[in-house]
């Protein structure tokens, strides 16, 4: 195995690995604000949407 090829199969993992973490935190990070103000809500705590939100940006 030349030197390049390793290398390049390096960064095909790398890539992999770094698409996969991405999509991951996009999901939680579409729906983990609403799970969240809906909880509190739940708990009798008055929070917004917006402060919930806020805590992902």
């Amino acid at each position: 195995m030349t030197k390049s090829t390793r290398l390049t199969k390096a960064y095909r993992r790398y890539r992999k690995e770094r698409v996969g973490t991405k999509v991951v935190l996009g999901f939680l990070r579409l729906f983990m604000p609403e799970m969240i103000f809906r909880t509190t809500r739940l708990e009798g705590e008055k929070v917004s949407r917006r402060t919930v939100s806020s805590l992902f940006k």
